[in-house]
This record gives structure tokens, sequence and C-alpha cells, in this order.
């Protein structure tokens, strides 16, 4: 029997200890994989980032607002060749989360000129800019609701309060992997000038966001644009629009900084799942690898023999794990996508397989590390006299 043969007979002697030990790597696999696809989730605004956009808001605090006065100037600063400007408008369909959805009001006239990623047909455009209360819808929400042009949705007001109603002018579309195109937004013009707003807040808007000429320039640029309203009622703060993504980002530090702990204990427990599987199997082979000994066996063999058998174990858990994952996670995904709004497509990426699949068979090579030195320091004698 050659070294191959040994080896194989020695994993299957038990098969179904075999086969749930592989199942618990391979579940251990896929959760890793999932906790890091949520942590990737997280980062997925600030990886798709424009590098010549830069986001303007009020210093003391994203909820505070900017006068709209602030778009002519800042239009004005050189290296600046677009503006415009957002508000989160936060209405909901129903009364509860299963109905949300991103809503914004924008700028209808300069809004596609800083994210160019964002399109729709030229007859669209048109009618959703003459249309004061006009609405576009991304291309997912509309799927979602069925909503198409001509349609009208009436959206509660929870910052606003009031039923606000929109006209679909349009379906918007990505034109870049990245682009989100589950959102309603509609014209600046239906907000400011309706009679359900307060008129302490006219006038006021959320952000603005900046395209410049050069992107080597962008904290120039941006350092100019908050020296201009330093000493005003309204202070701002400007940073690339990745640095502005990577704070929402930081609000939830400590769930990432939990999740990140929980994929690394899952890979604690597959070590030691594998290393315990492996420590009875050492055990249960006592005289055996001790025969193989006094045939004259070296005790770097009998170590390579329980590498072997780790590594398989730890190459199949990942292949299982691998392959599940995906439509695990899709699936997963779908679901919360009914009750907390879309998540981006195809977000679990190859390297995040790659990395799960390595640290599996890692795992299972540092689990054999014991019982493999436990085989390499048994003495012949004692191991052919004593019973598993």
């Amino acid at each position: 029997m050659n070294y191959v043969g040994l080896a194989g007979r020695d994993l299957l002697r038990n098969p179904l200890r075999l086969s749930l030990t592989i199942l618990a790597g391979a579940v251990g696999v896929t959760a890793f994989i999932f906790l890091r696809t949520v942590i990737d989730i997280f980062y997925y605004g600030a990886q798709a980032a424009q590098v010549d956009r830069l986001i303007t808001r009020n210093k003391v605090s994203i909820t505070e607002p900017l006068p709209l006065s602030y778009y002519a100037r800042i239009a004005a600063l050189p290296g600046v060749t677009a503006v415009t400007h957002q508000e989160w408008f936060g209405g909901t369909l129903g009364e509860t989360q299963k109905d949300f959805f991103p809503n914004f009001s924008i700028d209808s006239n300069t809004f596609l000129d800083v994210f160019p990623e964002y399109t729709t047909t030229p007859a669209e455009l048109s009618s959703f800019r003459s249309d004061p209360c006009g609405a576009l819808v991304g291309e997912k929400l509309s799927r979602r609701f069925g909503w198409k042009p001509g349609d009208r949705v009436t959206l509660k007001g929870q910052i606003y309060p009031g039923d606000w109603t929109f006209n679909v002018r349009g379906i918007y579309t990505g034109t870049r992997p990245g682009a989100d195109t589950t959102a309603l937004v509609f014209g600046y013009r239906c907000l400011n000038e309706s009679e359900l707003l307060p008129e302490n807040r006219k006038d006021q808007v959320g952000i603005y966001a900046v395209r410049v000429d050069d992107p080597s320039r962008s904290a120039e640029v941006a350092a100019a644009i908050d020296r201009m309203f330093d000493n005003s009622p309204y202070p701002t703060k400007t940073e690339s629009e990745k640095s502005f993504q990577l704070g929402f980002v930081a609000m939830s530090s400590a769930i990432l900084t939990a999740v990140r702990v929980v994929s690394n204990v899952i890979l604690l427990i597959i070590l030691l799942v594998i290393g315990n599987t492996l420590a009875m199997a050492v055990r249960e082979r006592t005289r055996d690898i001790a025969t193989l000994r006094a045939m004259g066996f070296r005790p770097r063999t009998v170590v390579l023999l329980v590498l072997a058998e780790s590594s398989v174990i730890g190459l199949a858990a990942a292949a299982l794990g691998v392959a599940a994952a995906p439509s695990l996670v899709n699936g997963f995904a779908k679901l919360i996508a009914s009750q907390f709004g879309q998540i981006p497509d195809n977000v679990m990426r190859g390297r995040t397989l790659v990395v799960s699949a390595l640290a599996a068979v890692l795992v299972s090579l540092l689990a054999a590390i014991g019982p493999a030195w436990r085989a390499l320091r048994l003495p012949v004698a004692e191991g052919l006299r004593r019973v598993a």
C-alpha cells in the first residue's frame, strides 16, 4: 500500500465522523464569508466613490442645513466644474420598514452634471425638469413597486410632516457598476416652494456635491470652500466623497468590530472542531502508528500522514462552504431587502471567497499540530501496549 492509500484508509476509518466534521467546517466557512460580506456592504459606498467629487456639509453636523445662497459662491471658485445640492427627504410609503427606500430632493438642473453615472432618456429628463414636483425613480425601485412614468407616488413625510405627492416622470439607470438605482429623487422646488414647508426651513439644503477639474487639486478646492464660509453662521466641512461615505461607516464602527470578532471566533471554532476530530483519530490509531514506527517508518512520515488528513478535511470543508455561500448570502440579501431596502448586487467579492478557503485550510493545518506532535513523540513500545 502506498502513502496515498494509507492516508485514505485512515481518513475513512470513521465516515460518519468525517462527514460531520467536514459539514461543521463548511458551515463555519459559510458563516465567515457571510460576516465578511456584511462588512463589505458597509464599505460599498466608499468603494464606489469618485475621486473628482467633493461633498460640502455643515461643519457642526450633517443633520444641520446649509443656505441655498452658497451655491453660486461655490460654483464661482477656481477648479470647480459643476455643483449641485441635495437633501435627504426620508419619506415613507407606509408605517413599516418593509416599504423603506431612499428618497431625496435634488437640483434637477445640475444633479446629473455632478453625478454622470446616472442617466435617463432626454424626453424623460426634460419632462422631469419641467415639472416642479416631478420625480425620477431608480430602475430597481421601479421594478420593486411596478412604477412607471405617469404614475403618482405619495410619501408620508417624517422630517417634513405631511403627505407629499410626486409625479413619476422617468426611470433612471446606472452607467457603471455600483451606481445605486434604488432611490427616488424629486425636484427641490417641490419641497422649497410647498406650503407644507415652514418659512424658517425654506432656502436650505442638506449638502453640496462638487466636481473638480483636477482630482489632484481636490484638497486645495476643499480648503478654499471651507475658508470662504469659515466665519459665517453656517461654517462648512468639505471632504472627498470617499471620506464622506466613510464617515457613515464610522458611526457603525462598534458593530463592525463586533462582526470582525465573531468572524474570527468562527475560525477558532473550526480549529477546535477539526483539532478534536484529529486528536480522536490519532488516539484511535495509537497502535497503528506505533506499528508503522516499528516497521521503519520515519516520524516525519507519520506527521505528514496526520497533516495530509487535516488538509483533506480543510479543503473539503472550504470547497463545500464556498460552494454554498453565494446562494445562501444572495438569498439572505433578498430577504432583508424587503425589510430594509435594496442592497447592491454582487457585493460578495471573489477575494472574500479565496481568503475564506485559505483560512479554512490554514486552520486545519494548525489543528493538526497537536495530534501530529503527540504522534511524533509516542514511544514505540508504549504505543504497541496501548489500547485505544
